[in-house]
């Protein structure tokens, strides 16, 4: 019977989605990111947000860091989620990628929010010796104009219309 269980299934077993979520959370928490499919971000979604709570309020518990040495496996990661639930700005956030080329699935990226790399800014002066160099270097290349540029990658931007559009 249904019961109102609200809980993503996946269409795994029960011990098998365990896994899958637990191995999902260490790439989360190892490397600030994990790209996956919808579904499956979602249910790590869930699971990621109601850890760090739980880490927001069980920081100093023994029995707490020992759970979560289960989930999570590694010592390293342990500590790393407990730095990272001290810190203001903390959660998951998810952004919807594209398509997957194989199966055409739709792809999500899992992120922890505060960790995005800050972008370095360029002094003006040299932004404006860089420009000088590209308008020169634009200057040579006009004379070459007759080749083809084969490095351009294309990607599709939409979902293919039928499975033998794959």
């Amino acid at each position: 019977m249904y019961k109102r269980v609200k809980k993503l299934k996946l269409g795994r077993k029960t011990a098998h989605r365990k896994s899958l979520v637990h191995n999902l959370l260490r790439s989360l928490f190892d490397k600030n990111f994990v790209v996956t499919t919808t579904l499956k971000a979602k249910a790590l979604k869930q699971e990621a947000s109601s850890l760090i709570q739980r880490s927001i309020t069980n920081k100093d518990s023994l029995s707490f860091r020992r759970e979560i040495q289960v989930v999570l496996g590694k010592d390293e990661l342990v500590k790393k989620l407990v730095e990272y639930s001290a810190k203001e700005k903390v959660g998951v956030g998810i952004v919807k990628v594209g398509f997957r080329a194989g199966d055409n699935a739709e792809q999500s990226r899992v992120y922890l929010l505060g960790t995005e790399k800050k972008k370095v800014v360029e002094k003006k002066e040299e932004k404006e010796e860089k420009k000088v160099s590209n308008v020169e270097k634009k200057k040579v290349n006009v004379v070459n104009t007759k080749k083809v540029d084969t490095s351009a990658v294309i990607s599709r931007t939409e979902r293919a219309k039928s499975r033998s559009g794959l």
